[in-house]
C-alpha cells in the first residue's frame, strides 16, 4: 500500500496537469473564435478587461470575490457604441468554490444616467396590464425615474415580449442587461438592439436634466 501511494499521487498529478492543458487550450480555441467574430463584425475583441463600462455599477448578482471582466467586445451597432462581456466571480469555499460567469451587454446612453434597474416580477398570478403590477423599479433618481418610464416606455414594455426576459439597468454612461451565460456575440446582439430600441424611445430631456445637475 506505501508503494502505491506514490504512485496515485504522480497520476492524480498528470491528470490534473492534463485537466488544466485540456482547459487552457478551450481558452484559446474560444477566443480566437471571439476575435474572429469581432474581425469580421468590424468590432475589437480584448481578453482582459478592468472595468470596461468604467464608473458604471454592475448588478449586485455578477459580481463578487476576485470578480473578473473577460472576452470584451466593443463596437457599434448602427450609431450606437455597444460592449459585450462576461463577468465572472467566485462562489462558495473549499471543495465547493466554483466560478460563476454571466454575460453583460450595455448600450451607451445619449448622457449620464442616475442609477435604475427595472426587473421583470416573474409571479403567474400577478397582471401583465399594468407596468407597476409587472415590473419593479428602483431608482437613486425618482425625476430620472419619472422622465425614463414615460407613458411611451411603460407601453412599449408592456407590450414587448423581450421586456419579460431582460432585465435592465441604467448606471453611468450606459443601460446594460446581464444573464447567467456566457458570452454569444449574436444572442448579444439580440439583447444590444433590445437596448437600443429603448434609448430610442426615452425622451432626451431625461438626459439633459441629468447633465445641467451635474
Amino acid at each position: 500500500m506505501e508503494g502505491a501511494l506514490p504512485t496515485i499521487a504522480l497520476v492524480a498529478v498528470v491528470v490534473s496537469a492534463g485537466a488544466i492543458a485540456v482547459a487552457a487550450h478551450f481558452r484559446k480555441e474560444r477566443a480566437a473564435a471571439l476575435r474572429g467574430w469581432a474581425r469580421a463584425h468590424g468590432w475589437t475583441y480584448t481578453d482582459h478587461l478592468p472595468h470596461p463600462l468604467g464608473e458604471s455599477t454592475l448588478p449586485r448578482s455578477t459580481v463578487g470575490p476576485h470578480s473578473r471582466s473577460r472576452h470584451v467586445l466593443a463596437g457599434r451597432r448602427g450609431r450606437h457604441p455597444v460592449i459585450a462581456f462576461e463577468q465572472t466571480h467566485t462562489v462558495g469555499r473549499g471543495t465547493d468554490k466554483d466560478r460563476r460567469t454571466h454575460r453583460i451587454v450595455a448600450v451607451r446612453t445619449p448622457g449620464h444616467n442616475a442609477e435604475l434597474q427595472i426587473l421583470h416580477r416573474r409571479d403567474p398570478n400577478v397582471s401583465e396590464d399594468a407596468f407597476g403590477d409587472a415590473f419593479h423599479a428602483t431608482g437613486s433618481d425618482p425625476e430620472f425615474t419619472e422622465a425614463v418610464l414615460d407613458g411611451t416606455v411603460t407601453t412599449w414594455m408592456l407590450h414587448d415580449p423581450r421586456s419579460r426576459s431582460l432585465p435592465i439597468r441604467f448606471s453611468g454612461d450606459y443601460v446594460l442587461t446581464w444573464a447567467a451565460m456566457r458570452l454569444d456575440p449574436d444572442r448579444a446582439l439580440t439583447a444590444a438592439d433590445y437596448l437600443i430600441d429603448l434609448v430610442e424611445r426615452i425622451p432626451v430631456d431625461a438626459w439633459k436634466r441629468r447633465t445641467s445637475d451635474l
